[in-house]
């Protein structure tokens, strides 16, 4: 079973891949007779409804998976969303100027931390924090969230 979820999902993002996107999450859930795939999937500019269309289309016509999953399955491609746990670098640049809390394993910070976040790099980010800016070490990151202002 292990097996073919791995071959399934290797495939689901080589269709990702070659529509310009990266695969976030991947979850194929098997109840009776019914399969369901959930796959999220985003671009370093982020997805738009287009792109979540075409790939999900793609998916859908890929004969290999029809053989992989049968008798069928019920299909769901979707965007992260902004409630979403930003994790790694790609997940950044697209989210400079907005509001985080920043969880991390850095003894010599509090965590999380919340500020707004002003600069990626290959090995940090930066956030504006009331009076200071703080730096957060991606080797130190667990995750991080989008605050919303409501």
């Amino acid at each position: 079973m292990e097996k073919r979820k791995a071959e399934i999902k290797k495939v689901i993002a080589e269709i990702v891949e070659a529509a310009g996107a990266f695969l976030v999450d991947f979850s194929l859930n098997f109840f009776g007779k019914r399969t369901f795939m959930r796959v999220v999937v985003e671009t370093l500019s982020g997805i738009s409804l287009d792109e979540i269309t075409a790939i999900t289309r793609k998916i859908n016509a890929d004969t290999y998976l029809d053989q992989l999953i049968e008798p069928g399955y019920q299909l769901e491609v979707t965007s992260p969303g902004v409630d979403y746990p930003l994790k790694e670098y790609r997940d950044f640049p697209r989210n400079i100027g907005r509001r985080l809390k920043v969880f991390h394993q850095n003894p010599t910070m509090e965590s999380p931390l919340e500020g707004q976040l002003v600069e990626v790099s290959a090995d940090k980010l930066r956030l504006e924090l009331p009076g200071v800016t703080q730096e957060v070490q991606f080797s130190d990151l667990k995750y991080a969230k989008v605050v919303l202002k409501w």
